[in-house]
């Protein structure tokens, strides 16, 4: 039998060892955890009750309702769940108080126009602040090489919204949060906000590294990603109404995962957790790691020991 480790003690590790340390300085990290379903779901949950005490932003996915081996998907499934114009609030209050400004006033989640609360909290007048926060967005925001162009110009105009933002009548941006959600991929949609690169197979994984850099350009530590992938290694059609992964499209998918394991680098300050059942690394199983060598040789553990379970292995068995 192959030993466990317990949930709560695989959290406590993960936290000391990466969470509170290495991925809050910017390192990222793909694990992946096997559990039967009551663990999984006490898993999922206690990751996301984690994440956030910490301030991460904390993102689930299931291949039961999203394609998981469409990297678009993931993106569109991803953004949908950030609150981008929260982010471009925030951004504007990182950027103001590292400027020396006192932003203490300033509630990101207020409806209140940001500009203006941070002018009140430093007696100063709102087009003053305005002007000075121009070229921060411009060095820090639209500048970044660090994120995709299209990216970096949609949260530059997202923050110049909210400094323009009334709170009455309708937002300017709405079309610009509906492209980055998914509720409408037309790039036509944004093209007058000079975005011209559609999200594709090609591009969604620059898109995605970019999310996740705005995440921590906000002022969060950084992203916790839950991915259950259980519904992906079914070998016949429950027909039960959710997605249902032909062989072609688990490889796909289990070609994506590698791909994240490869660049795990470029994700800024991420943890992506596959949470899986035991027929991912059952060899026999027709759906299993087996059908893609290349995932399978980056995730097995080779060495072990026989009787203690190595909590920061890249695959745990969690009781």
């Amino acid at each position: 039998m192959t030993n466990t480790i317990l949930i709560d003690e695989w959290l406590d590790v993960t936290d000391r060892e990466y969470l509170a340390t290495f991925i809050r300085e910017g390192g990222s990290a793909v694990k992946f955890a096997i559990a039967d379903d009551d663990a999984r779901s006490s898993l999922v949950g206690k990751v996301g009750a984690l994440g956030r005490k910490l301030g991460y932003a904390v993102l689930t996915l299931d291949a039961a309702h999203c394609r998981v081996h469409m990297p678009q998907d993931i993106f569109f499934a991803l953004s949908s769940q950030l609150d981008w114009r929260l982010l471009a609030r925030r951004t504007i209050l990182r950027l103001l108080r590292e400027k020396g400004y006192r932003v203490e006033g300033a509630d990101p989640e207020s409806s209140a126009n940001i500009v203006e609360s941070i002018a009140q909290a430093n007696n100063l007048d709102v087009p003053f602040v305005v002007t000075e926060l121009r070229p921060l967005i411009q060095d820090r925001v639209w500048k970044d090489p660090k994120m995709a162009r299209a990216i970096r110009v949609a949260m530059t105009h997202l923050c110049r919204m909210e400094m323009e933002a009334t709170g009455k009548g309708d937002y300017a941006g709405q079309a610009l949060l509906d492209w980055l959600s998914g509720v409408d991929k037309r790039i036509g949609l944004v093209r007058h906000w000079q975005i011209h690169t559609p999200v594709n197979r090609t591009t969604a994984r620059y898109f995605i590294e970019s999310a996740l850099y705005c995440v921590r350009l906000a002022g969060h530590p950084g992203s916790i990603i839950v991915l259950d992938n259980t519904r992906v290694m079914l070998p016949r059609n429950p027909k039960d109404g959710m997605r249902y992964y032909t062989k072609a499209m688990t490889m796909d998918h289990y070609e994506v995962l590698r791909e994240f394991i490869d660049d795990a680098d470029r994700l800024s300050g991420s943890l992506l957790l596959v949470a899986t059942g035991e027929d991912f690394v059952d060899e026999h199983a027709p759906r299993g790691w087996g059908l893609y060598a290349a995932l399978r040789t980056r995730v097995m553990d080779d060495v072990r020991d026989r009787n203690v379970v190595n909590p920061v292995a890249g695959l745990v068995r969690l009781s």
